[in-house]
């Protein structure tokens, strides 16, 4: 895959997270076209909690879902950019998708590549396939086949406009990303899944492996860890193994101040990238809980008036920083060759390409779904409801 977009795919920032674009660059493009998504406020929230690790929330009063973005980084720029583009793709999912191509047909009419049971989001979903469903035009990211796909599996509808359809296919935000080209934003969708994937395990606590973060020798990592420390934070890292062999971890953090264990995930080739979006997402997650004004939060605030005592002991055996970053993938320098490497493994683990619907409305800002068919995800696992 090429990139459609001005600005290459050669990465041009490698602290955190890798990008095409510098964060200022990318915030002073995105920046004068906030209004136009319907975007009237980026405020930094940061100095509500204690850990100090910048987190921005975006907001978008007349959103049809999610009113409140949050954005997390290791700079307050990246954080902005992160927020901000968040709420960007959602919007581009709740007004820029495209019609349905072929309204009420149902899928045995179509010689489609992979199995509609694999797309189905819903446990015991009923979908077969002599159920009329919308579809639209998808592209197979191996292949560039132009591929049928569900509308319900693209886009974000409101409550009051949504009509009557067979348990099966659930609209979220799983697989939609931004980004400053397209294959930026599908690189970024496509960890997302695949992340997802990983923690959707059944098996989950007994794979995972806790990791002393104390031997995370990554310069980043590290100073976002002794900024949780220097808070008097509890941190726990683990690491993920998972089929797709792409490195995934997760974070868990908890202060006495506010004592809600606070979880954050990442999935990267590069190890320390994974860590540092899990540590940045927890902290993301903490002061989403503080500020209060999202509308999906989780009922934690019984935690915080009760108080609870730290659940989060120090693993017994932790394995070292070193040891599970061992023969870790190479590293690329352009997003477009690590996502055809990312495209050929998930299509090799599950049989199927996965599939790109280019939502963008803009030469500066990629926005795009994916959909990776026989991928998983357990939303009470990725959002658990207790704190």
């Amino acid at each position: 895959m090429t990139s459609t977009s001005v600005a290459g795919t050669t990465k041009a920032f490698w602290t955190g997270t890798h990008r095409v674009r510098v964060p200022e660059e990318t915030w002073a493009i995105i920046r004068p076209k906030l209004a136009r998504f319907g975007i009237t406020r980026v405020a930094d929230v940061t100095g509500l909690d204690v850990l100090g690790i910048p987190v921005v929330m975006s907001v978008r009063p007349l959103a049809k879902l999610l009113s409140v973005s949050q954005g997390k980084g290791q700079t307050a720029e990246l954080a902005a950019v992160s927020g901000a583009m968040e709420s960007i793709e959602l919007w581009h999912a709740e007004y820029a998708v495209p019609a349905a191509a072929y309204p009420r047909i149902p899928a045995r009419e179509f010689d489609l590549p992979y199995d509609l049971k694999d797309v189905q989001t819903v446990p015991g979903g009923l979908l077969t396939t002599d159920t009329p469903l919308d579809w639209m035009d998808a592209v197979g990211m191996q292949t560039g086949r132009t591929v049928p796909l569900p509308v319900a599996l693209v886009g974000l509808t409101a409550p009051y406009e949504q009509s009557w359809k067979p348990c099966g296919l659930r609209s979220g935000s799983n697989g939609l990303a931004s980004g400053n080209c397209s294959a930026e934003a599908a690189l970024h969708a496509l960890y997302e899944v695949i992340e997802r994937d990983a923690i959707s395990q059944r098996n989950f606590n007994t794979v995972r492996i806790d990791i002393d973060p104390r031997s995370i020798s990554d310069s980043t990592c590290a100073s976002l860890l002794d900024r949780m420390y220097s808070a008097g934070a509890t941190v726990r890292i683990f690491q993920l193994p998972n089929r797709f062999r792409v490195p995934c971890f997760g974070a868990e953090v908890w202060t006495e101040d506010f004592p809600v264990v606070a979880l954050g995930w990442g999935a990267h080739l590069a190890a320390e990238v994974a860590a540092s979006r899990a540590l940045t997402e927890a902290a993301q997650s903490r002061l989403a809980t503080i500020v209060g004004t999202r509308e999906d939060l989780p009922p934690v605030y019984d935690h915080v008036r009760r108080g609870t005592t730290n659940p989060l002991t120090p693993p017994e055996q932790p394995a070292s920083w070193t040891d599970v970053t061992a023969g870790q993938a190479p590293r690329f320098t352009d997003v477009a060759d690590e996502l055809a490497a990312v495209v050929t493994l998930a299509t090799e683990v599950t049989g199927a390409e996965p599939m790109m619907v280019d939502l963008s409305t803009d030469d500066d800002i990629a926005v795009v779904r994916v959909v990776l068919p026989g991928a998983g995800i357990d939303v009470d696992r990725i959002h658990p409801n207790e704190g």
